[in-house]
């Protein structure tokens, strides 16, 4: 598997720093996308589209109608036809989709692994007629769908778009408003720490981390519980490569 895949995976220092940018973009694209008068009236943006499917954002989301409002919040969906998914998946149906996938195949699962890890820092992203798209490396996705096809009732490939809309989400609520204290929450709230959630509970069940470890992040990081960066390659060893630099956020206690 290493000689097969590990150039395709390889984190490299350099397209790390560069896709700093491609995640301020994303941001930037999203929330300037426009939005309906309610949530009954959303716009709804379609980001990526095959096979019949489309995977998008709905404006204004959930969260624009708290009494301390998130206006930013989008609701990630998935439509076949004309007719939209109609449950959105929470990260603990995501979490219970990935747990069966590894009783099903420890293998893909690693796959999969890498491939969340490589989106939490953005590496698979590319520009597009001037959009911030997601293309994770087909040779991988062929490879999990080997043993995996289809994930939250959809094919593998339109339940990765899922996830990345639901990423982005993560990012434009937290790179776009104040915590409660007034301040900016840390350049990993979003994104990273919610993939990287992911990716820690992927290694738990690889037996590659402790389940401590990982049920103890959540009580200090309030709904997180992320894969520390120093411990990436180590967890998923597909991802190594010499002189590989990636700093972790300071850690301000928020989401």
């Amino acid at each position: 598997m290493a000689q097969k895949f590990g150039k395709v995976l390889n984190l490299d220092t350099p397209l790390i720093k560069a896709a700093k940018e491609l995640r301020t973009k994303s941001i930037d694209n999203a929330v300037a996308l426009s939005r309906g008068s309610s949530r009954k009236d959303m716009d709804l943006h379609v980001l990526w589209s095959r096979g019949g499917y489309e995977v998008g954002v709905g404006k204004p989301g959930k969260e624009t109608e708290r009494k301390n409002p998130n206006v930013n919040d989008m609701w990630p969906f998935i439509r076949k036809g004309d007719g939209l998914q109609e449950k959105s998946a929470t990260f603990d149906d995501i979490n219970f989709e990935l747990e069966h996938m590894g009783n099903r195949s420890p293998y893909a699962l690693e796959l999969l692994g890498c491939l969340v890890v490589r989106s939490a820092l953005m590496l698979d992203h590319v520009i597009k007629n001037g959009r911030v798209t997601y293309e994770p490396p087909e040779e991988i996705v062929r490879e999990i769908t080997k043993d995996i096809p289809e994930l939250f009732h959809v094919p593998l490939p339109v339940f990765l778009q899922y996830l990345e809309a639901i990423a982005l989400n993560e990012d434009v609520k937290y790179q776009r408003r104040l915590n409660a204290s007034g301040k900016p929450y840390s350049k990993d709230a979003g994104r990273p720490n919610n993939m990287l959630s992911c990716a820690h509970l992927i290694a738990v069940l690889l037996k590659r981390t402790s389940m401590v470890g990982y049920a103890t992040g959540f009580s200090k990081k309030r709904g997180v519980s992320p894969l520390a960066k120093k411990d990436l390659t180590g967890a998923f060893p597909l991802l190594s490569a010499e002189s590989v630099e990636i700093d972790d956020a300071s850690d301000d206690g928020n989401k």
